[in-house]
């Protein structure tokens, strides 16, 4: 099962995707949470030890892969259940680490990573940022990262079996069926 989960910032899409996640595992699944932010400054230290915090009293494995998923994705099985926090910023990894910013070659092989892991666990569930509601920017770069993250979302929503965006702390379903017992 893959489950979507996009929104703004500060929407509650982590809580609400971890929620979702504990739940699936139940007693029998372990959980795994990867986190893709890279430790650029404070403010992002702070949001690291905030989610770190989060977990801290729960049963999850992190690793830390900003990039380069397939490096781990031989060390799951179907009893995982992986929460992939967030795509945001694995796309920007993945986009801006090597100064070529080939959209059309990156963006087919993160959609490949994932229907890799999706195969090999019981539950992916990705987080994104929606970050489209200010219009199209005139500078390259940021241009080429928001046409990347688009096509992203409409590949990953379209092999999702849920896809939810979440407004104010509240869960939209936008494809799918909620599951009986979760969250």
């Amino acid at each position: 099962m893959i489950v979507f989960i996009s929104g703004g910032v500060r929407s509650g899409k982590s809580s609400f995707a971890e929620q979702w996640a504990k739940t699936m595992a139940g007693a029998t699944h372990s959980l795994h949470y990867i986190a893709t932010a890279i430790r650029a400054d404070e403010e992002m230290e702070k949001r690291i030890a905030h989610h770190q915090q989060q977990r801290k009293h729960d049963r999850w494995q992190t690793w830390e892969q900003p990039y380069d998923l397939d490096h781990i994705i031989s060390m799951f099985s179907k009893r995982d259940i992986v929460l992939l926090d967030c795509l945001t910023n694995l796309w920007a990894n993945e986009l801006f680490r090597d100064h070529i910013w080939d959209v059309h070659g990156k963006v087919p092989r993160i959609v490949q990573q994932m229907k890799q892991l999706a195969d090999k666990v019981k539950g992916l569930i990705i987080v994104s940022n929606e970050v489209f509601y200010d219009g199209i920017p005139n500078e390259r770069g940021t241009y080429m990262y928001m046409h990347g993250l688009g096509l992203l979302h409409q590949h990953l929503v379209t092999l999702s079996d849920v896809a939810i965006l979440m407004r104010y702390g509240l869960p939209i379903v936008k494809k799918g069926r909620w599951p009986c017992g979760v969250v």
